[in-house]
């Protein structure tokens, strides 16, 4: 896929190098034609006594001659403009064509990238978390039935320490699953879903929040999961990273565009830097996904100021 994107977009490329060509040779001859229509017109209106005097033929015959040079002139630059006016628009069809496929093969080559960096962010939260505590109770298990003969209490501590830990794993497994796809994303709405992701963010009430959200609908749900998945992302960076104590979230529709604005007061940090190695950021999934719904996103940080990240989507017609 790849390569027969690279391969399109070098022939837009060439196209659109043609049709620049052609616009420029188009200019050109416009030009030459109001030459040569002003020259007739200055050989029609004005005559030289001198030259009608000292002409060897009569004026009339010399004047029509040029008069009709310059007009064959004219007549020969506007049928070849006529001809590059059909190539221009046979070119502007195909470049038009081109761009669209170019605009589907790169969305399609950006929906498979968010969705393996997607997987990759899965992989981790399992391997940090899950995996890494079900290994710590296979080794609990162990212990136990090495105790269990010479020690049964001992054995029983260490159970009981294995089935508060296997309740945490649960847990983590479910949150995982929730945030492949929050289930009352389906059945109670958009503004519900994230009202529930926040409640679960500041569970412990370690934020101060300043939350506005609007009741906001949209005929594809696509769209709205793609929303709450770039909101996730940014308030999940907060939590991580951040070290802040207040978090603003406003979620307004204006017109037919989805406006997202998230900020807080944590510690920033050098956005050119983490562009370069976005490895625990996320920042370039972020704005692929943005790209993918055609939207735009801004992220602005410093020490001062924190962070502030600005989305707009469209939500279609």
């Amino acid at each position: 896929m790849r390569d027969s994107y690279e391969f399109l977009n070098q022939m837009l490329i060439d196209f659109k190098r043609e049709l620049s060509d052609l616009n420029a040779q188009i200019q050109r001859n416009l030009l030459y034609i109001k030459e040569a229509q002003v020259s007739a017109r200055s050989l029609e209106d004005s005559v030289s006594d001198d030259y009608r005097i000292f002409s060897p033929r009569s004026m009339s015959e010399q004047q029509r001659e040029e008069i009709e040079k310059a007009y064959s002139r004219k007549s020969h630059y506007e049928q070849q403009n006529n001809e590059l006016y059909i190539s221009r628009e046979n070119l502007e069809k195909k470049i038009e064509y081109l761009e669209k496929i170019l605009k589907q093969e790169k969305n399609s080559l950006t929906v498979l990238h968010v969705q393996e960096e997607d997987r990759q962010r899965i992989s981790r939260e399992l391997h940090d978390t899950s995996l890494q505590n079900l290994a710590y109770l296979i080794h609990k298990i162990e212990l136990c039935n090495l105790y269990i003969d010479e020690d049964p209490t001992k054995a029983k501590l260490e159970l009981s320490v294995v089935s508060s830990k296997m309740k945490e794993v649960i847990a983590e497994i479910r949150k995982i699953i929730f945030h492949l796809r929050p289930m009352n994303f389906d059945d109670l709405g958009f503004k519900a879903a994230l009202e529930r992701f926040l409640a679960n963010v500041n569970e412990d009430r370690q934020y101060e929040m300043d939350v506005d959200i609007d009741d906001i609908s949209c005929e594809n749900n696509f769209i709205l999961l793609n929303v709450y998945r770039l909101i996730q992302e940014g308030i999940v960076n907060i939590c991580k990273h951040a070290e802040a104590e207040k978090i603003i979230f406003h979620c307004k529709m204006s017109g037919n565009q989805c406006i997202v604005d998230i900020a807080d007061d944590g510690k920033g940090f050098y956005v050119a830097d983490v562009i370069k190695d976005d490895r625990h950021f996320g920042l370039s999934l972020m704005k692929e996904r943005a790209e993918i719904l055609n939207g735009t996103i801004s992220i602005s940080s410093s020490d001062k100021d924190g962070t502030k990240i600005h989305i707009e989507i469209p939500l279609g017609k």
